[in-house]
């Protein structure tokens, strides 16, 4: 026992249901992993379920998976789990109106509601908008009729499918052969029913395109749809009975769900509940719906329609308390032990004893959270990673990864002076402001002040978008950090090359360790992560720099949150803001530390507060997920930035790769039809169907559109470089953009993408990829990084100079940075 995982759990009893809560990072990823696993912790499949959590019954082998939502208007993300008791079935399709009633008090106890207020309402309305069609997508009635029929054991049977909240096939119950009163545990014995229930189910499903063949409805569509038989009431309180079944048992009581649909159902004109309730009930605003246990009543009320058997639903509600019944750990089979081998932050964030090194409990998660909950990092948690980090804590591998990483900044830096549109009225602005100084702009040929030289070399290094990236932390980590550390370490004599890797190493981790915290809600919420976690970088590399102690670095800290911006509204219009906000970050870092050596204060907890950084700038609003980095120093976080090999939003490389490859297997002209699929956070920033995607006028539109992204590569390759954009205009680009189509696969996660290719000759060919060239798990070489920097630095420099750079790099702690600025300026 004592070998066996724990993962925390409560178990809550929401409504006339009992269901297992966990936190999503605490689980498998989705896929056939996370199936077997909560098979196991349910005791599946066996009848008693004796050997799990499951308690033998439908209400109660019930799973509730919860995640902070990415969206801002809402809390969590809710995913609901049927498991099959005496069978392999875990259903994710339908929804539990019970157990939804204890996602709101879990997620009120676990700290997952954004706003903290003194009373919190979970208002048990039901939004129409979301639970009409909410498994089909095709309203009401998906067969488009109030009444269909079918032949079952050589009967006609008369039924209704309605889909609002879960999807629900509703027949009398006197044509199924039962009077529609009997206990639940006599009908699941009458085989002869169950078999007749199937078919129905089966049949009705197979009309929906649920299944292909209703004999393997349970296979192919094992939960939904769910079915009712109706009958007139036995007792004057209510208006209608039920019985419902699902995964072909009989309910004892009435799924929340089911009583949803029911009521909506009872107000389509000629429906079978229609039908079988009185006119003067029908006039009512709440319908009492009998089952095995007692009523329930739901209120439903429509707005008048005159030309429409389907009513318009102003509101459709019912009440259910919910009680938190246990938290614990729950131990899991080593049987299903590698069900986590393919989520390596479970294996990190939750070793043999549930609680990882170096991570202590707050007294909150120890009080009224999961047991075993680690906190989330705080400012001070940073600040004492940045004091006590020592160049000798720099494995020879970050090392290497440090000078790969400055050496790409440097040649995307370079290239830009020539190639950006933006450089000529930038280093305008710069002479304007500059106040002048000693210290390099790189490929400029001039000096400047330290803060002008950080905001042009930041906003140079990131103009063609070809900076380093880090795809967890949603950012370009490299920009404002190194361009913040060069304006230091040249007007900082005494600070040896040693404390400038050791500076970068803090600024890079502080950075992509808050983009992980940010996550896609920065996104959400408007707001450029590169800018918002690397103003924390740059603070981080300058103070490390200066030798600071822990109190200024503090206040450091705390004034870095009064400069953090980046917004991004230039999508709207391809603006040059982008450019311009790592540079913004590097420059008022040296401001921020400058202020807090004087002795200014500074914010306090400008990471985790009230109104810090996470909850501010996410709609995450700092909450742990599966992605939370490990302890300091045993994970560099930053390792896993990835060098881009194409000059475009590091969200459309898979297409451009998966583009060139298929473009090479038929004629590019012979195409019908491109589609392409993303993870819902990269379509949300290169894939919407928006008019400066589809129809790019700008470098900045296209740089951000995966229809031009795709549409390029498809014709003309990925070995383009910045010429790339030559094609804006292109009759066949434009063309071809007209066929590409982009969606969401909600299966996909972070960069991972795929393409089908119709051709005209009726091929069909489809691949995906899910880590672009230059992630960790595709890496780009020192080889690799040299290419490119030479292709961007020798038409800056020439061939001499820009080997001379590459060579310098590896060998500067002996040649010092002086040597280095000396021929990159």
């Amino acid at each position: 026992m004592s070998s066996q995982r724990k993962v925390p759990v409560a178990y809550i009893r929401g409504g006339t249901s009992k269901a297992l809560f966990f936190h999503e990072h605490d689980v498998p990823s989705p896929g056939t992993n996370r199936d077997r696993f909560l098979r196991r912790i349910m005791g599946s499949p066996d009848p008693l379920q004796i050997d799990g959590m499951g308690g033998s019954h439908i209400v109660t082998s019930k799973i509730a998976i919860i995640k902070p939502s990415e969206k801002p208007d809402v809390d969590v993300d809710y995913t609901f789990v049927q498991v099959g008791i005496d069978n392999n079935v875990v259903g994710y399709s339908g929804n539990c109106g019970n157990i939804s009633a204890g996602v709101g008090s879990f997620a009120i106890d676990e700290g997952l509601v954004k706003e903290k207020r003194s009373g919190v309402r979970i208002d048990p309305a039901i939004d129409t908008q979301e639970v009409i069609g909410a498994t089909l997508n095709s309203g009401v009635l998906p067969t488009t009729t109030a009444l269909d029929s079918t032949v079952i054991n050589d009967i006609s049977v008369d039924f209704t499918i309605c889909d609002v909240g879960n999807t629900i096939v509703f027949a009398r119950a006197q044509d199924l052969g039962i009077l529609g009163n009997e206990k639940p545990a006599d009908l699941d014995n009458d085989t002869a029913l169950i078999a007749r229930i199937k078919e129905l189910r089966g049949k009705a499903a197979q009309k929906v395109g649920m299944c292909k063949n209703w004999e393997l409805v349970d296979e192919q569509s094992p939960m939904l749809p769910m079915v009712a038989l109706i009958s007139p009431s036995t007792t004057p309180e209510t208006h209608i009975q039920s019985r419902l079944f699902l995964d072909n048992k009989c309910h004892t009581s009435m799924a929340g769900t089911g009583a949803i649909c029911t009521a909506a159902c009872s107000r389509v004109t000629g429906s079978i509940v229609n039908q079988l309730i009185s006119a003067e009930n029908l006039q009512k605003t709440t319908l009492e719906i009998q089952h095995p246990l007692g009523q329930i009543p739901v209120v439903v009320k429509t707005r008048p329609k005159s030309n429409d058997d389907i009513p318009d639903y102003e509101s459709l509600s019912f009440i259910r308390t919910s009680r938190r019944i246990l938290d614990g750990s729950l131990s899991v089979p080593d049987d299903v032990k590698d069900t986590f081998e393919d989520n390596a932050s479970s294996k990190r964030d939750h070793p043999a004893n549930g609680i990882p090194s170096g991570i202590t409990l707050s007294h909150e998660s120890q009080t009224n959270g999961l047991a075993h909950r680690p906190r989330a990092t705080t400012t001070k948690d940073y600040l004492a990673f940045i004091g006590n980090l020592r160049y000798s804590d720099l494995s020879p591998e970050v090392r290497q990864k440090l000078r790969l990483l400055f050496l790409d900044y440097i040649g995307v830096a370079a290239a830009a002076t020539q190639l950006a549109d933006s450089s000529t009225p930038f280093v305008k602005a710069a002479r304007a402001l500059n106040g002048g100084g000693t210290t390099t702009a790189i490929g400029n040929g001039q000096t400047w002040s330290a803060s002008t030289a950080a905001l042009l070399n930041g906003a140079l290094a990131h103009s063609l978008d070809f900076d380093d990236t880090h795809a967890r932390g949603c950012l370009h980590p490299g920009v404002s950090v190194i361009s913040a550390a060069l304006a230091e370490a040249e007007n900082c004599p005494e600070a040896a090359v040693a404390d400038f890797w050791t500076a970068l190493a803090a600024g890079y981790e502080v950075t992509c360790r808050l983009g992980v915290a940010l996550g896609t809600g920065g996104y959400s919420l408007g707001f450029h992560n590169t800018s918002t976690a690397g103003m924390f970088g740059a603070v981080a590399a300058v103070g490390k720099l200066r030798k600071v102690d822990f109190t200024t670095m503090e206040n450091a800290f705390g004034l870095a949150l009064s400069k953090v911006s980046g917004s991004m509204q230039y999508l709207a219009n391809g603006s040059w803001n982008k450019r311009l906000h790592p540079g913004f970050a590097a420059s008022d870092a040296l401001t921020c530390v400058t202020l807090a050596e004087a002795g200014v204060s500074g914010a306090a907890e400008p990471v985790e507060g009230r109104y810090g950084l996470l909850n501010l700038f996410s709609a995450l609003r700092g909450k742990s997920t599966k992605d939370s980095a490990g302890p300091f120093l045993d994970d560099w976080e930053f390792d896993s930035t990835a060098i881009k090999p194409y000059p475009a939003c590091r969200m459309t490389h898979g297409q451009i790769e998966l583009a060139t490859a298929l473009s090479l297997e038929e004629q590019v002209y012979d195409v019908k039809a491109i589609v392409v699929s993303l993870s819902k956070e990269c379509f949300a920033i290169v894939g919407e169907a928006a008019e400066n995607k589809t129809k790019p006028r700008t470098i900045v539109d296209a740089q951000f559109s995966s229809f031009y992204q795709t549409a390029v590569a498809w014709l003309y390759g990925s070995q383009l470089g910045w010429t790339v954009y030559d094609f804006i205009d292109d009759p066949r680009v434009g063309s071809l953009m007209e066929k590409i189509k982009v969606n969401v696969n909600k299966s996909y996660i972070g960069l991972e993408s795929s393409i089908r290719v119709e051709w005209l000759n009726g091929k069909v060919r489809e691949e995906a990829l899910r880590n672009p060239i230059g992630e960790p798990e595709n890496p780009i070489t020192w080889t690799g990084a040299k290419t490119k920097f030479l292709s961007l630095a020798i038409p800056v420099y020439g061939e001499k100079r820009a080997n001379a750079i590459c060579a310098i790099i590896p060998e500067l702690d002996a040649h010092g940075l002086k040597a280095l600025m000396d021929l990159v300026k």
